[in-house]
């Protein structure tokens, strides 16, 4: 059980040592999303309109009093129990067009449906009535509605009232380039078509994110989001539900994506991270290195900690800006030389990992300062299998691709 503890510890450098949102990066992603009920418009406004049981208040014998008591108990019943919905289905490809700034085109599925509405039409109501009017000529026609109208109130069921695919232009700000974490706003429109009673379709929405990068390329995200659509250019359609209008409604959208380094300056692929152990008399056969850099731990890392301090950071400033623009076309190899905790054995997991936080640490200030993470590999390994002057160095060697 305890290796199984050892290895998820060691899985996790492999997670966050994925890419964030990188300028030139590509980005393919679909998502669904599930309305949260709570809309608005004057779609929703005409839905209740549409299904309220009017007659139901024209029975003969009642009072005045007693007619407008039903008339608001039916009111705040029918509101209740009139609710549209909707699910959103997406799909689509976005752009890193600078640091930030994202640009992205989208395709979204979207069944509006609405709760408990009436299958019989209004006017059916009043033809109805008329035709037990004449069966029964001794009854009163009020009632004869009345009648109509219950039938009408009981025969109701869940009902699709709206049928809509668009395609939409949308645009990105993200907060934290090159993190493994990034929360993002994302706001747009587009234009589309009512599938079901004919229309076009005019989209506009904005929502909040969060997308989490793993596996070098993937990322999973977390939205909210608020959309409005309008259908306009309605067509009506006889005796149907007009489904014209606005309609409003806030979702929650869980969504999967991956993204591709295109062009030559921003390309990068995937974070190599590799784990070696060697002991102290096996050979290592290395690809040829032009240049090694050399620190004492203790002028990055605080110490025993992975924590890097001020004076380490700006070290690792000037080294990137070195890398990037003296050696760009060299694999940067971080190897962390760290000695053995106290009253462990050497080969303690801790131990291992303890060398690959700080190389991970590393790695996020060079990935900061726009290192692609493909120039970067970790290949982090205890001191006391090597013979060093110090027991804790940090090195950077230069290898040629």
């Amino acid at each position: 059980m305890w290796k199984c503890k050892w290895l998820f510890l060691f899985l996790i450098p492999q997670l966050l040592s994925a890419e964030g949102f990188q300028k030139g990066n590509l980005m393919l992603f679909g998502s669904g999303s599930y309305g949260l009920g709570m809309s608005s418009g004057s779609l929703e406004r005409f839905a209740e309109t549409y299904n309220f049981p009017t007659y139901l208040a024209y029975r003969d014998g009642l009072s005045a009093e007693t007619r407008t008591i039903a008339y608001y108990l039916l009111t705040d019943f029918n509101s209740d129990q009139v609710r549209l919905n909707s699910h959103l289905g997406e799909v689509g490809v976005q752009y890193a067009f600078f640091k930030y700034l994202s640009v992205g085109l989208t395709g979204v599925y979207q069944s509006i449906e609405a709760s408990n509405l009436r299958q019989i039409e209004p006017t059916f109501v009043l033809l109805n009535a008329s035709q037990i009017q004449r069966q029964f000529p001794s009854s009163s026609y009020n009632d004869n509605l009345f009648s109509s109208e219950l039938l009408s109130f009981l025969i109701r069921k869940d009902r699709r009232i709206s049928s809509i695919t668009t395609g939409n232009l949308d645009f990105g700000i993200h907060f934290f380039p090159n993190s493994v974490f990034d929360p993002y706003i994302r706001f747009g429109g587009g234009l589309g078509n009512e599938r079901q009673s004919g229309g076009k379709v005019e989209r506009f929405f904005a929502g909040l994110g969060l997308r989490f990068h793993f596996a070098s390329s993937y990322f999973l995200f977390f939205e909210a989001l608020t959309t409005n659509t309008y259908i306009v250019d309605f067509k009506p359609q006889v005796n149907t539900f007009r489904n014209r209008g606005n309609f409003e409604e806030n979702f929650v959208s869980l969504g999967f994506g991956k993204q591709f380094s295109i062009g030559s300056a921003n390309e990068e692929s995937k974070v190599i991270s590799v784990e070696q152990t060697l002991d102290k008399t096996q050979t290592i056969e290395s690809p040829p290195r032009i240049r090694t850099f050399s620190f004492l731990a203790s002028e990055l890392f605080e110490p025993r900690t992975t924590r890097i301090h001020i004076e380490g950071r700006a070290k690792l400033d000037a080294l990137a800006r070195s890398f990037a623009i003296e050696y760009p076309e060299y694999e940067i190899v971080i190897i962390n030389f760290v000695a053995p905790f106290p009253g462990t054995e050497e080969e303690d997991p801790l131990h291992e990992q303890f060398g690959i936080n700080r190389s991970l640490a590393i790695f996020q200030i060079l990935r900061e300062k726009n290192i692609p993470a493909k120039r970067i590999i970790n290949a982090t390994a205890g001191s006391t299998r090597y013979e060093l002057d110090s027991s804790e160095k940090v090195i950077f060697e230069l290898r040629a691709k």
